[in-house]
């Protein structure tokens, strides 16, 4: 951790990875609190849906899954950049090339596959209740990101790196 400490692009990356699992876990906090707001506030949400014209168990399902859909994505957010935080800090301890390091852009980059997957999901969903609340004036901005997918990608092809710098590490301590 002492190179941590002297590198400044790395204390950087661990204060953004803090900073970022801090807003990501209340972020997630404040989802999971989202459904017993809901719960207890069903009547005045079937009053608003009925009178949209819509039906209220569909659309209460559909926000519930909304709601639990969104929390689990936050909490893998939350998981990616703690796991960023550990890869920083072994660079920092100045032994990076690990096998857990290359497990851990492998998650990454499934976290990072995943997020764009889960935005058709989400986004139908949301597009779904939109109808039952017109006077709010609701946008739905999620999109596919080819960015990314090439994120993903990136990771993949890096935990491949750090696989095999860690298979070649261990070579060469098995001949000295």
């Amino acid at each position: 951790m002492k190179k941590l400490s002297r590198d400044p692009l790395l204390s950087a990356g661990k204060v953004m990875s803090l900073l970022l699992m801090g807003i990501t876990g209340l972020v997630a906090v404040l989802l999971v609190l989202l459904v017993p707001f809901l719960i207890y506030n069903q009547a005045d949400f079937a009053k608003a849906v009925v009178e949209a014209g819509g039906v209220f168990l569909p659309a209460f399902v559909t926000s519930l899954v909304l709601i639990a859909t969104a929390a689990v994505i936050v909490a893998m957010a939350f998981h990616f950049f703690q796991l960023l935080g550990r890869i920083i800090d072994t660079v920092g301890d100045g032994d990076p090339f690990t096998a857990e390091n290359a497990q851990r852009l492998t998650r990454m980059g499934w976290i990072a596959l995943i997020f764009q997957l889960a935005s058709f999901p989400i986004a139908a969903m949301a597009v779904y209740l939109m109808k039952y609340f017109p006077e709010e004036n609701l946008t739905v901005d999620i999109e596919f990101s080819l960015t990314g997918v090439l994120l993903a990608i990136l990771l993949f092809i890096l935990a491949r790196v750090f696989r095999h710098g860690a298979a070649m590490r261990a070579d060469l301590e098995g001949t000295v």
